[in-house]
Parts: structure tokens; sequence; C-alpha cells
């Protein structure tokens, strides 16, 4: 950024000099050869500030796009401090809400792999083979929650609920 600086410095600097040479000239041809020269200094100066525009354009919009990643960032950090970590009963893992912090809210957990890359991503019931489970839809992670009971399901998809007596 500095280049840019000291050589707009520099382009005034001549133009100023061209200027001063300019007022001891006596014939036409002089002052034409030295107007030529004013002309290209002046273009190359110009050169320079659009150079430093756009660079200061880039700049701007690079710090707008740090502070949102920071505001992001905090904004996840405040979130994710409304969850903990909690084992299932088929010993898989993945964040739950605490029930402090759920508000309104209805209970539930985060994939435990999406909560680590900072995404927020609600696990819904399914089942998986012989376990009852919760699967994350962005990622494609099963977790298993708990064994299904009978030699077949036992409990339609629909009436699972991993909060209900089994879920704990």
């Amino acid at each position: 950024m500095m280049d840019w600086v000291m050589g707009a410095y520099g382009g005034i600097k001549a133009a100023t000099d061209i200027t001063q040479s300019m007022l001891t000239l006596k014939t036409d041809a002089a002052v034409t050869t030295k107007v030529v020269e004013l002309n290209g200094v002046l273009l190359g100066l110009q050169g320079q500030l659009n150079s430093a525009h756009a660079e200061h354009t880039a700049l701007a919009s690079r710090i707008r796009d740090l502070e949102a990643e920071v505001t992001q960032f905090k904004n996840w950090e405040e979130e994710k401090e409304r969850y903990q970590l909690h084992k299932f009963p088929a010993g898989t893992l993945g964040y739950r809400i605490k029930p402090a912090m759920q508000g309104a809210e209805p209970p539930h957990d985060l994939c435990a792999n999406c909560y680590q890359n900072g995404v927020k991503s609600i696990l819904q019931a399914c089942e998986d083979g012989w376990y009852n489970a919760l699967k994350c839809h962005p990622c494609g992670s099963v977790i298993r929650t708990d064994k299904i009971q009978s030699g077949g399901s036992g409990i339609a998809i629909s009436d699972y609920d991993p909060y209900g007596p089994r879920g704990y």
C-alpha cells in the first residue's frame, strides 16, 4: 500500500517541477514538449490513484468480511453454550440442549460432527437396523440412541421420541 503513496507523491513532485520549468520557457515548442511530459506524469499519477482506490476497496471489503466472520463466531460461541455433550444408551454421543437453556424450544439434540464444525444441525428420529437412531441430514451421520427391544422395530418412526423414557 505504501508503494502507491510514495509513487503518488513522486508524481505530484514531478508535475510541480514540470509546471515550474514551464514558466521559464520562451518558445511554443518547448512549452508543448513540457505539456506532453506533464500529461504523462498526470496519467501515471491517475493510474496510481486508481490502483490505490481499488486496493482500498478490496481491503474495506475484506474488513467487512472479517467483521461478519467474527460476529458469526461470537454468536456460535454463545449458542453452543446452550448445549452439553450427551451419551446415549447405545454409547454414541451428541449434544443435547441444557434444560435450563431450553426455553420454549422442544427438547432436541445436535450432531456432534456438525457441532465441532460450528454448525447447528438438529438431529431427526429414524431407525438404523436394530436401533432407534437420530440422523443428521446435512452431514449424513446416524447416531444410534438405543437398541430396539423387540425382534422388529416395535414402534413406528413417527412414534419414536428420543426424549421419552428410552431416550435418556
